[in-house]
Protein backbone atom coordinates (compact mmCIF):
# COMPACT_ATOMS: atom_id res chain seq x y z
CA UNK A 1 0.00 0.00 0.00
CA UNK A 2 1.05 3.70 -0.51
CA UNK A 3 1.51 5.62 2.76
CA UNK A 4 1.93 9.24 3.16
CA UNK A 5 3.15 10.67 6.52
CA UNK A 6 3.25 14.59 7.03
CA UNK A 7 4.45 16.92 9.63
CA UNK A 8 5.29 20.52 10.12
CA UNK A 9 9.02 21.53 9.41
CA UNK A 10 9.71 20.59 12.66
CA UNK A 11 13.08 18.00 13.73
CA UNK A 12 11.33 16.69 16.82
CA UNK A 13 8.31 15.82 15.53
CA UNK A 14 9.36 14.25 12.43
CA UNK A 15 12.29 12.51 14.39
CA UNK A 16 9.19 10.86 16.20
CA UNK A 17 7.58 9.47 13.00
CA UNK A 18 11.14 7.89 11.59
CA UNK A 19 10.19 4.39 13.27
CA UNK A 20 6.93 3.81 12.23
CA UNK A 21 7.76 4.87 8.89
CA UNK A 22 10.66 2.73 8.41
CA UNK A 23 8.56 -0.21 9.80
CA UNK A 24 6.37 0.15 7.37
CA UNK A 25 8.69 0.60 4.29
CA UNK A 26 10.65 -2.64 5.40
CA UNK A 27 7.37 -4.31 5.37
CA UNK A 28 6.97 -3.49 1.65
CA UNK A 29 4.92 -0.71 1.53
CA UNK A 30 5.47 2.49 -0.46
CA UNK A 31 6.68 5.26 1.88
CA UNK A 32 6.83 9.21 1.36
CA UNK A 33 6.89 12.17 3.93
CA UNK A 34 5.23 15.87 2.90
CA UNK A 35 6.41 18.49 4.82
CA UNK A 36 7.24 22.39 4.33
CA UNK A 37 10.71 22.64 2.45
CA UNK A 38 12.63 23.75 6.14
CA UNK A 39 12.87 20.14 6.45
CA UNK A 40 13.08 18.06 3.27
CA UNK A 41 16.95 17.70 4.23
CA UNK A 42 16.06 15.93 7.59
CA UNK A 43 13.85 13.71 5.71
CA UNK A 44 16.39 12.60 2.74
CA UNK A 45 18.76 12.17 5.27
CA UNK A 46 16.76 9.64 7.36
CA UNK A 47 16.72 7.54 3.96
CA UNK A 48 12.78 8.54 3.38
CA UNK A 49 11.71 10.41 0.11
CA UNK A 50 10.31 13.90 0.79
CA UNK A 51 7.78 15.84 -0.47
CA UNK A 52 8.08 19.40 -0.29
CA UNK A 53 4.70 21.38 0.03
CA UNK A 54 4.21 24.82 0.83
CA UNK A 55 7.13 27.51 1.20
CA UNK A 56 9.66 27.64 4.07
CA UNK A 57 7.87 27.49 7.46
CA UNK A 58 10.82 29.06 9.67
CA UNK A 59 9.43 27.88 12.73
CA UNK A 60 12.57 29.47 14.66
CA UNK A 61 12.61 32.65 13.10
CA UNK A 62 8.90 33.00 13.84
CA UNK A 63 9.23 31.97 17.59
CA UNK A 64 11.84 34.80 17.47
CA UNK A 65 10.19 37.53 16.39
CA UNK A 66 7.14 36.97 18.58
CA UNK A 67 9.58 36.37 21.55
CA UNK A 68 11.53 40.13 20.65
CA UNK A 69 8.10 41.60 20.38
CA UNK A 70 7.38 43.51 23.92
CA UNK A 71 3.64 42.43 23.76
CA UNK A 72 3.53 38.90 21.92
CA UNK A 73 2.34 36.15 22.67
CA UNK A 74 2.47 32.46 21.63
CA UNK A 75 -0.47 30.16 22.66
CA UNK A 76 1.53 29.40 25.44
CA UNK A 77 1.11 32.78 27.00
CA UNK A 78 -2.38 32.97 26.02
CA UNK A 79 -4.88 33.13 29.07
CA UNK A 80 -6.68 29.22 27.47
CA UNK A 81 -4.26 26.41 28.04
CA UNK A 82 -4.38 23.65 26.17
CA UNK A 83 -3.24 21.49 29.13
CA UNK A 84 -5.03 22.97 32.06
CA UNK A 85 -6.66 19.94 34.22
CA UNK A 86 -7.78 22.45 37.10
CA UNK A 87 -11.34 21.49 37.28
CA UNK A 88 -12.43 25.17 38.59
CA UNK A 89 -11.09 26.49 35.42
CA UNK A 90 -12.57 24.01 32.97
CA UNK A 91 -15.47 25.79 32.40
CA UNK A 92 -17.79 25.99 28.71
CA UNK A 93 -16.18 28.64 27.73
CA UNK A 94 -12.52 28.22 28.66
CA UNK A 95 -12.75 25.17 26.92
CA UNK A 96 -14.44 26.69 23.57
CA UNK A 97 -11.78 29.55 23.89
CA UNK A 98 -8.75 27.23 23.73
CA UNK A 99 -10.04 25.37 20.57
CA UNK A 100 -10.65 29.10 19.60
CA UNK A 101 -6.85 30.09 20.34
CA UNK A 102 -5.49 27.36 18.96
CA UNK A 103 -6.98 26.90 16.18
CA UNK A 104 -6.57 30.48 15.21
CA UNK A 105 -3.06 30.84 15.89
CA UNK A 106 -0.95 27.23 16.24
CA UNK A 107 -2.70 25.04 13.64
CA UNK A 108 -3.44 27.72 11.40
CA UNK A 109 0.75 28.76 11.01
CA UNK A 110 1.46 24.69 10.67
CA UNK A 111 -0.76 24.37 8.14
CA UNK A 112 -0.97 27.24 6.07
CA UNK A 113 -3.18 27.01 2.59
CA UNK A 114 -0.01 27.34 0.76
CA UNK A 115 1.27 23.84 2.01
CA UNK A 116 -2.26 22.56 2.43
CA UNK A 117 -2.43 23.28 -1.45
CA UNK A 118 0.24 21.28 -2.37
CA UNK A 119 -0.15 18.45 0.17
CA UNK A 120 -3.69 18.20 -0.86
CA UNK A 121 -2.90 18.34 -4.59
CA UNK A 122 -0.39 15.81 -4.72
CA UNK A 123 -2.36 13.71 -2.39
CA UNK A 124 -4.61 13.39 -5.00
CA UNK A 125 -2.42 12.50 -7.97
CA UNK A 126 -0.74 10.18 -5.35
CA UNK A 127 -3.63 8.74 -4.23
CA UNK A 128 -2.01 7.71 -0.53
CA UNK A 129 -3.94 4.66 1.09
CA UNK A 130 -3.08 5.48 4.32
CA UNK A 131 -1.71 8.90 6.02
CA UNK A 132 0.52 9.18 9.09
CA UNK A 133 0.12 12.41 10.58
CA UNK A 134 1.85 14.50 13.39
CA UNK A 135 -0.72 15.31 16.08
CA UNK A 136 -0.39 19.07 15.59
CA UNK A 137 -0.44 19.05 11.85
CA UNK A 138 -3.88 18.68 10.68
CA UNK A 139 -2.68 18.86 6.89
CA UNK A 140 -2.84 15.39 7.06
CA UNK A 141 -6.39 14.81 8.12
CA UNK A 142 -7.25 17.04 5.13
CA UNK A 143 -5.58 16.03 2.97
CA UNK A 144 -6.31 11.86 3.35
CA UNK A 145 -10.32 13.29 3.74
CA UNK A 146 -9.74 14.73 -0.26
CA UNK A 147 -8.49 11.70 -1.40
CA UNK A 148 -10.07 9.77 0.42
CA UNK A 149 -7.38 7.62 2.36
CA UNK A 150 -7.30 5.92 5.45
CA UNK A 151 -5.88 8.41 7.84
CA UNK A 152 -4.39 8.13 11.86
CA UNK A 153 -2.63 10.30 14.18
CA UNK A 154 1.06 9.97 15.82
CA UNK A 155 1.09 11.18 19.21
CA UNK A 156 4.16 12.97 19.70
CA UNK A 157 3.90 13.68 23.59
CA UNK A 158 0.29 13.30 26.10
CA UNK A 159 -2.85 13.75 24.36
CA UNK A 160 -4.18 16.80 25.50
CA UNK A 161 -6.42 17.43 22.74
CA UNK A 162 -8.37 14.27 22.76
CA UNK A 163 -8.70 15.04 26.34
CA UNK A 164 -9.88 18.63 25.52
CA UNK A 165 -11.81 17.51 23.12
CA UNK A 166 -13.65 15.20 25.21
CA UNK A 167 -13.99 17.90 27.91
CA UNK A 168 -15.54 20.26 24.85
CA UNK A 169 -18.34 17.48 23.86
CA UNK A 170 -19.26 16.73 27.71
CA UNK A 171 -19.50 20.39 28.60
CA UNK A 172 -20.58 22.23 25.62
CA UNK A 173 -22.62 19.94 23.49
CA UNK A 174 -24.75 20.28 20.51
CA UNK A 175 -24.94 24.14 20.73
CA UNK A 176 -23.03 27.10 20.30
CA UNK A 177 -20.20 27.81 18.26
CA UNK A 178 -17.37 24.87 17.74
CA UNK A 179 -14.05 26.34 17.03
CA UNK A 180 -12.68 23.42 16.04
CA UNK A 181 -15.67 22.08 12.91
CA UNK A 182 -15.61 26.00 11.89
CA UNK A 183 -11.93 25.87 11.41
CA UNK A 184 -11.66 22.49 9.58
CA UNK A 185 -14.98 22.98 7.86
CA UNK A 186 -13.10 26.20 6.09
CA UNK A 187 -10.25 24.00 4.98
CA UNK A 188 -11.80 21.44 3.57
CA UNK A 189 -14.66 23.92 1.95
CA UNK A 190 -11.47 24.58 -0.57
CA UNK A 191 -11.62 20.94 -1.39
CA UNK A 192 -15.05 20.13 -1.73
CA UNK A 193 -14.95 18.15 1.49
CA UNK A 194 -17.00 18.00 4.96
CA UNK A 195 -16.45 18.41 8.59
CA UNK A 196 -16.65 15.10 11.01
CA UNK A 197 -15.17 14.33 14.35
CA UNK A 198 -13.27 11.93 12.66
CA UNK A 199 -11.35 14.61 11.50
CA UNK A 200 -10.28 15.49 14.72
CA UNK A 201 -8.71 12.85 16.37
CA UNK A 202 -8.35 10.02 13.19
CA UNK A 203 -9.77 6.86 12.89
CA UNK A 204 -6.69 5.62 14.69
CA UNK A 205 -4.13 7.06 17.21
CA UNK A 206 -0.09 6.22 17.50
CA UNK A 207 0.95 6.36 20.88
CA UNK A 208 4.50 5.49 21.43
CA UNK A 209 4.29 7.01 24.80
CA UNK A 210 4.69 4.33 28.22
CA UNK A 211 1.14 3.81 28.89
CA UNK A 212 1.02 5.24 32.72
CA UNK A 213 0.97 8.58 30.36
CA UNK A 214 -1.94 8.49 28.61
CA UNK A 215 -5.67 9.65 29.78
CA UNK A 216 -8.80 8.43 29.78
CA UNK A 217 -10.17 9.78 27.18
CA UNK A 218 -12.32 6.45 24.82
CA UNK A 219 -9.59 6.93 22.45
CA UNK A 220 -8.54 3.43 19.75
CA UNK A 221 -4.94 3.97 20.54
CA UNK A 222 -2.48 1.95 19.15
CA UNK A 223 -0.02 1.48 21.72
CA UNK A 224 3.74 1.61 20.44
CA UNK A 225 6.76 1.27 21.97
CA UNK A 226 9.06 4.22 21.37
CA UNK A 227 12.26 3.46 18.88
CA UNK A 228 14.64 6.47 19.85
CA UNK A 229 15.46 8.05 16.55
CA UNK A 230 18.17 11.28 16.79
CA UNK A 231 19.06 12.00 13.45
CA UNK A 232 21.73 11.07 11.52
CA UNK A 233 24.78 10.73 13.81
CA UNK A 234 28.22 8.89 14.33
CA UNK A 235 28.88 7.04 17.56
CA UNK A 236 31.97 8.43 18.85
CA UNK A 237 34.50 5.81 19.79
CA UNK A 238 35.21 6.96 23.76
CA UNK A 239 31.62 5.05 24.14
CA UNK A 240 32.84 1.65 23.44
CA UNK A 241 34.59 2.09 26.81
CA UNK A 242 32.98 1.81 30.45
CA UNK A 243 33.26 4.57 32.13
CA UNK A 244 35.46 4.96 34.84
CA UNK A 245 33.12 7.11 37.03
CA UNK A 246 29.23 7.16 37.13
CA UNK A 247 28.48 9.28 34.36
CA UNK A 248 25.69 11.75 33.83
CA UNK A 249 23.90 13.31 30.81
CA UNK A 250 22.62 16.66 30.38
CA UNK A 251 20.63 17.70 27.49
CA UNK A 252 18.21 20.57 26.39
CA UNK A 253 16.58 19.00 23.84
CA UNK A 254 16.22 19.21 20.01
CA UNK A 255 13.02 21.64 20.20
CA UNK A 256 14.76 24.71 22.61
CA UNK A 257 17.58 24.31 20.27
CA UNK A 258 16.35 24.75 16.94
CA UNK A 259 13.13 26.81 17.63
CA UNK A 260 12.31 28.41 21.31
CA UNK A 261 16.16 29.48 21.96
CA UNK A 262 15.76 30.43 25.48
CA UNK A 263 17.17 28.05 28.42
CA UNK A 264 15.41 26.56 31.44
CA UNK A 265 18.69 26.98 33.58
CA UNK A 266 22.11 28.22 33.41
CA UNK A 267 25.72 26.15 32.57
CA UNK A 268 26.85 28.66 35.16
CA UNK A 269 24.57 26.85 38.06
CA UNK A 270 25.15 23.73 36.32
CA UNK A 271 28.68 23.48 36.53
CA UNK A 272 28.85 24.67 39.84
CA UNK A 273 26.79 21.83 41.12
CA UNK A 274 28.57 19.21 39.74
CA UNK A 275 31.89 20.50 39.76
CA UNK A 276 33.18 18.84 43.14
CA UNK A 277 31.55 15.45 42.85
CA UNK A 278 33.26 12.19 41.88
CA UNK A 279 31.02 11.54 38.50
CA UNK A 280 31.52 12.21 34.64
CA UNK A 281 29.28 14.81 33.30
CA UNK A 282 28.52 14.35 29.29
CA UNK A 283 26.60 17.94 28.45
CA UNK A 284 25.33 18.64 24.79
CA UNK A 285 25.21 22.02 24.53
CA UNK A 286 25.44 24.13 21.75
CA UNK A 287 28.52 27.04 21.79
CA UNK A 288 25.67 29.50 23.21
CA UNK A 289 24.28 27.52 25.72
CA UNK A 290 27.85 26.90 27.30
CA UNK A 291 29.10 30.30 27.12
CA UNK A 292 27.07 31.97 30.48
CA UNK A 293 29.77 29.67 32.48
CA UNK A 294 32.88 31.44 33.37
CA UNK A 295 34.99 27.93 33.05
CA UNK A 296 34.44 24.24 32.56
CA UNK A 297 35.20 22.01 35.45
CA UNK A 298 37.40 19.15 34.89
CA UNK A 299 34.98 16.20 35.49
CA UNK A 300 32.47 17.96 32.45
CA UNK A 301 32.81 17.52 28.84
CA UNK A 302 31.05 19.53 26.21
CA UNK A 303 29.78 18.12 23.36
CA UNK A 304 27.13 20.01 20.64
CA UNK A 305 25.54 16.54 19.80
CA UNK A 306 26.17 12.80 21.00
CA UNK A 307 23.31 10.52 20.04
CA UNK A 308 21.48 10.05 23.31
CA UNK A 309 19.86 6.38 22.13
CA UNK A 310 23.78 5.34 22.57
CA UNK A 311 24.57 8.02 25.33
CA UNK A 312 22.09 7.01 27.61
CA UNK A 313 23.26 3.39 28.30
CA UNK A 314 26.24 4.31 29.84
CA UNK A 315 24.63 6.89 32.04
CA UNK A 316 23.57 6.39 35.78
CA UNK A 317 21.15 10.08 35.03
CA UNK A 318 19.96 12.34 32.76
CA UNK A 319 19.27 15.97 33.33
CA UNK A 320 16.87 17.58 30.55
CA UNK A 321 14.45 19.90 30.07
CA UNK A 322 11.31 17.30 29.80
CA UNK A 323 10.51 16.85 26.16
CA UNK A 324 8.41 13.56 25.12
CA UNK A 325 11.58 12.33 22.95
CA UNK A 326 14.13 12.47 25.70
CA UNK A 327 12.06 11.45 28.02
CA UNK A 328 11.05 8.09 25.86
CA UNK A 329 14.91 7.85 25.24
CA UNK A 330 15.65 7.82 28.81
CA UNK A 331 12.69 5.35 29.57
CA UNK A 332 13.70 3.16 27.02
CA UNK A 333 17.04 2.71 28.33
CA UNK A 334 15.79 2.30 32.39
CA UNK A 335 17.94 5.52 33.29
CA UNK A 336 17.06 7.67 36.08
CA UNK A 337 15.36 11.40 35.06
CA UNK A 338 16.24 14.67 36.94
CA UNK A 339 13.79 16.86 34.64
CA UNK A 340 13.86 20.31 34.40
CA UNK A 341 10.47 20.93 32.64
CA UNK A 342 9.54 24.38 30.22
CA UNK A 343 5.99 25.72 29.70
CA UNK A 344 6.05 24.24 25.78
CA UNK A 345 3.07 21.90 25.90
CA UNK A 346 3.09 18.77 28.30
CA UNK A 347 6.71 19.20 29.79
CA UNK A 348 5.84 19.60 33.11
CA UNK A 349 2.67 17.03 33.13
CA UNK A 350 5.22 14.29 31.70
CA UNK A 351 7.66 15.33 34.61
CA UNK A 352 5.43 14.85 37.46
CA UNK A 353 4.04 11.83 35.87
CA UNK A 354 7.36 10.52 35.59
CA UNK A 355 7.83 11.42 39.32
CA UNK A 356 5.21 9.35 40.07
CA UNK A 357 6.37 6.32 38.96
CA UNK A 358 9.63 7.11 40.89
CA UNK A 359 11.98 6.80 38.17
CA UNK A 360 12.68 10.59 38.21
CA UNK A 361 12.38 13.96 40.24
CA UNK A 362 11.26 17.21 38.92
CA UNK A 363 12.41 20.73 39.83
CA UNK A 364 10.81 23.91 38.41
CA UNK A 365 13.19 26.16 36.60
CA UNK A 366 12.68 28.96 38.40
CA UNK A 367 13.65 27.05 41.95
CA UNK A 368 17.06 25.66 39.99
CA UNK A 369 19.95 26.50 41.90
CA UNK A 370 23.42 24.87 41.82
CA UNK A 371 22.59 23.85 45.84
CA UNK A 372 19.63 22.14 43.69
CA UNK A 373 20.65 20.95 41.34
CA UNK A 374 23.17 19.10 42.97
CA UNK A 375 21.05 17.97 45.69
CA UNK A 376 18.35 16.41 43.30
CA UNK A 377 20.99 15.11 41.16
CA UNK A 378 22.49 13.07 44.50
CA UNK A 379 19.29 11.43 45.13
CA UNK A 380 19.02 10.00 41.62
CA UNK A 381 22.46 8.74 42.05
CA UNK A 382 22.46 7.20 45.55
CA UNK A 383 18.76 6.60 46.71
CA UNK A 384 18.31 2.63 44.74
CA UNK A 385 14.72 3.27 44.46
CA UNK A 386 15.16 5.64 41.31
CA UNK A 387 17.00 3.14 39.23
CA UNK A 388 14.66 0.18 39.90
CA UNK A 389 11.63 2.65 39.38
CA UNK A 390 13.41 3.59 36.09
CA UNK A 391 13.86 -0.24 35.68
CA UNK A 392 10.26 -0.91 36.39
CA UNK A 393 9.36 2.16 33.29
CA UNK A 394 11.57 0.16 31.20
CA UNK A 395 9.80 -3.30 31.39
CA UNK A 396 6.50 -1.63 31.03
CA UNK A 397 7.69 0.90 27.84
CA UNK A 398 9.00 -3.11 26.30
CA UNK A 399 5.50 -4.75 26.29
CA UNK A 400 3.89 -2.54 23.81
CA UNK A 401 4.93 -3.69 19.89
CA UNK A 402 7.45 -2.60 18.22
CA UNK A 403 6.82 -0.45 14.77
CA UNK A 404 6.58 -3.77 13.00
CA UNK A 405 4.54 -5.30 15.01
CA UNK A 406 1.75 -2.26 14.25
CA UNK A 407 2.08 -2.65 10.36
CA UNK A 408 -0.37 -5.68 10.34
CA UNK A 409 -3.15 -3.34 12.52
CA UNK A 410 -2.40 -0.56 9.68
CA UNK A 411 -3.35 -2.70 6.70
CA UNK A 412 -6.45 -4.18 8.54
CA UNK A 413 -7.55 -0.17 8.99
CA UNK A 414 -6.88 0.23 5.33
CA UNK A 415 -8.67 -3.00 4.13
CA UNK A 416 -11.73 -1.85 6.43
CA UNK A 417 -10.88 -5.26 8.62
CA UNK A 418 -12.61 -4.02 12.34
CA UNK A 419 -9.62 -3.06 15.02
CA UNK A 420 -8.55 -5.32 16.70
CA UNK A 421 -9.37 -5.58 20.70
CA UNK A 422 -5.63 -5.98 22.69
CA UNK A 423 -3.79 -4.40 19.11
CA UNK A 424 -1.48 -2.62 22.02
CA UNK A 425 -0.07 -6.37 23.44
CA UNK A 426 3.08 -7.69 22.53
Amino acid sequence: MKVLFTTFAANAHFYNLVPMAWALRAAGHDVRVAAQPDLADSIVRAGLPAVEVGPVLDLGGRSGKVQERPTGKTVFDYEFDITETRAERLTPDYVRGVFSTWCSIALDELSQDAALDDLVGFARSWKPDLVVWDALTYMGPIAARACGAAHVRMLFGLDHWARMRGLFTELCGAGGADPMAEWLSGKLERYGCVFDEELVLGQRTLDPLPPWTRFPVGVDYLPVRHVPYNGPSTVPSWLSEPPARRRVCVTLGMSRRDLWGDDQFSAEDLFAAVADLDIEVIATLTARQAESASAVPENVRLFDFVPLDALLPTCAAVIHHGGAGTLGNAVVHGVPQLVIPGNLWDKAGLADLLAGQGAGLVLEHDQVTAEQLRTQLLRLLDEPSFATSAEKARAQVLEAPAPAGIVPELERLVSGQPFTPGAGAR
